[in-house]
């Protein structure tokens, strides 16, 4: 029996562009839930962690955040660490897992640097370990298959960064891999990295699973926050462990239920967390009389959250549509003149502002704005 912690795509040092000041929180975020999964390895009394490529974001990063890593990872003491370069830290010139023996590498760590030799065996715990190093970021090269398992007793566990190969959907050059691979691979385990969301692939044979990012770093990213505990045994039991501590959220709010500033900020407002990343895009047509004032919506509600942005996606639509003088023998113009005679013979001030607004609505559907 064999117990590991299963990690990958921490992406230490990434820049996260578009978020401002809070990308400094995030990052700051994403080394506190490496420290979280160390504390976690130890609890769980492991017997080694694997981290499946990716544990930098770059091979540029600092020198510091090299040396807070490999501090983190020396806290499991007699703990071994695996890794494996992936795509971000992949084995190119100026590699930064190349360069770590120049910071102390603690002792427990071990890192898949030679392509001709992609094995690290640990005897006392009769664990032995697999790891095509990823050479690039872009590749053709099959991950499962250019490793071939050895002939002796033991747990034998793979870590492969690439991607599951679905039609259409995967890159030939994003270092695919397919289903009968990895059921064909006579590996004990397979600890996948490079997607970002936890995902245990359909084989039948052979267990292995994407653990996903310990923390997303995208709005489009879910499954993200976690790592795996797997037990490797008579049978593999993977079980998905949450330890992300950042929430990111994306809603859409149709300006067709809010006419002024203070009923969208009440909205906004219900999703407050210092630990949320909020996205909000308003939607719909923007009436004749809204008085909505994104800007102090977000002055009023930014440090509420760890970030906030509001998007305007409201279609527009001309205040004096007969001043356009479309064309009457188009629908767009013969709409255009019929409501606005209409508008001007009601002497019902209700029913005037109902045409209006319908005026406003239909000039906006026959022109293919989005408004629902």
């Amino acid at each position: 029996m064999a117990k590991i912690l299963h990690t990958a795509d921490l992406h230490l040092g990434v820049k996260l562009s578009g978020l401002g000041k809070a990308g400094d929180r995030v990052r700051a975020s994403i080394k506190a839930t490496l420290a979280s999964i160390i504390d976690m390895a130890i609890e769980e009394k492991v017997d080694a962690v694997v981290i499946a490529g990716d544990l930098f974001d770059s091979n540029q990063v600092s020198s510091s955040l090299i040396r807070f890593a490999l501090g983190e990872i020396a806290r499991l003491g007699k703990i071994p660490c695996v890794i494996l370069p992936g795509t971000h830290d992949c084995l190119e010139e100026g590699s930064v897992l190349m360069s770590i023996d120049h910071h102390e590498k603690p002792a427990n760590v071990s890192v898949f640097l030679d392509p001709e030799n992609p094995v690290i065996r640990l005897e006392d715990k009769n664990l032995t370990f697999y790891g095509m190093p990823n050479m690039a970021s872009r590749s053709t090269k099959n991950p499962v298959t250019s490793v071939q398992r050895l002939e002796r007793d033991g747990t034998h566990i793979l870590l492969a960064h690439g991607s599951y190969m679905i039609p259409e959907k995967t890159a030939a050059d994003d270092h695919p891999f397919g289903l009968d691979d990895i059921d064909n691979s006579g590996f004990d385990y397979i600890a996948l990295g490079h997607w970002h969301s936890f995902f245990e692939l359909p084989t039948t044979k052979t267990k292995a699973a994407y653990c996903g990012s310990p923390e997303p770093m995208a709005f489009d990213q879910t499954g993200a926050g976690h790592v795996a505990i797997v037990n490797i045994g008579n049978q593999v039991t993977i079980e998905k462990k949450v330890v992300g501590r950042t929430n990111w959220q994306k809603v859409e709010l149709s300006s067709a239920n809010f006419k002024y500033t203070m009923e969208i900020e009440q909205e906004i407002q219900k999703h407050a967390d210092e630990n949320k990343l909020l996205r909000v895009h308003i939607t719909g047509l923007a009436t004749a009389d809204s008085s909505i004032d994104i800007d102090e919506i977000h002055g009023l509600l930014a440090d509420s959250f760890m970030h906030l942005s509001i998007i305007d996606e409201r279609e527009q639509v001309p205040q004096e549509l007969l001043e356009l003088n479309l064309p009457p023998t188009t629908i767009l113009g013969q709409f255009i003149r019929q409501m606005s005679d209409a508008i001007d013979k009601s002497e019902d001030s209700e029913q005037k502002e109902l045409l209006t607004e319908s005026l406003r609505t239909g000039y906006a559907l026959l022109s293919g704005k989005d408004v629902l």
